[in-house]
């Protein structure tokens, strides 16, 4: 069978439950690739379109200063590669999905890796474990130190935080709507948590840089995590009793 035979069984399959509206098959199926396959399309781009200039960025000029203190190496040279690695897997996903919808191949391929990840990832844990496990490693004082220092290991460090936002994304998809809202106060706390840690340590764990900037580092997380909490969190609530009072009202 043809790429097109296959995008065509494929269109008319998902464009089924639009006919009874009183769209022809053939305008159903016109439907479905602008309204569908094309804004997919367009968001995978956009989002890879951001994800990769925030990566090549660290090669330039800016990723030598983003290395020259601990509060910027650790802060947000490591959220820009997070965020980076979201976006690129966000963008990928959009694009695979796209294709799903015109071959038979990505079609068969999508929906093993969904029955993977549904089967072996339930609810995110197993990619939340994993990233979690990723970021602590190389926040090891001695693996942290050794990535300044070498660069071969650096380029290891920058690779593994570009997998955790990666897998941030894939767990982030396995989560119930409410629980995604409550996933960053979590996220949240924890730095908070690292970053009060640093402020009152009084060993100095990164040697590679003044014991001063440690201080300077945890107060940024703590910072970032009121931020969060003052932000989040009133949003979270308005959206929980909102929804809570709609119910209520409509019953």
């Amino acid at each position: 069978m043809s790429t097109q035979d296959d995008s065509q069984t494929i269109v008319s399959n998902e464009t089924k439950r639009i006919i009874p509206l009183g769209l022809t098959a053939q305008e159903a199926a016109a439907w479905y690739k602008h309204e569908v396959i094309l804004p997919s399309v367009g968001k995978g781009l956009v989002a890879i379109g951001f994800g990769l200039p925030f990566l090549f960025s660290l090669l330039t000029p800016l990723g030598v200063r983003l290395d020259s203190t601990l509060t910027l190496h650790m802060i947000a040279e490591h959220l820009l590669l997070i965020v980076s690695g979201f976006l690129i897997a966000f963008g990928t996903s959009c694009l695979i999905f796209a294709g799903s919808r015109i071959s038979r191949p990505i079609l068969r391929a999508r929906t093993a890796l969904i029955k993977a990840n549904s089967a072996l990832n339930k609810r995110g844990l197993a990619t939340f474990a994993m990233a979690a496990i990723m970021i602590v490693y190389w926040h090891i004082p001695e693996n942290f130190d050794a990535a300044v220092v070498n660069e071969s290991t650096h380029l290891a460090m920058h690779f593994t935080f570009l997998v955790v936002g990666g897998l941030i994304f894939v767990g982030a998809s396995m989560l119930p709507r409410r629980t995604q809202r409550i996933a960053p106060i979590i996220a949240g706390k924890v730095l908070g948590a690292f970053g009060v840690f640093l402020l009152i340590t009084q060993s100095h764990l990164y040697s590679v840089y003044p014991f001063s900037e440690q201080a300077e580092a945890g107060l940024v997380f703590v910072v970032m995590m009121l931020v969060m909490d003052s932000t989040i969190v009133p949003l979270w609530l308005y959206n929980y009793f909102g929804e809570g009072s709609s119910i209520r009202f409509s019953t």
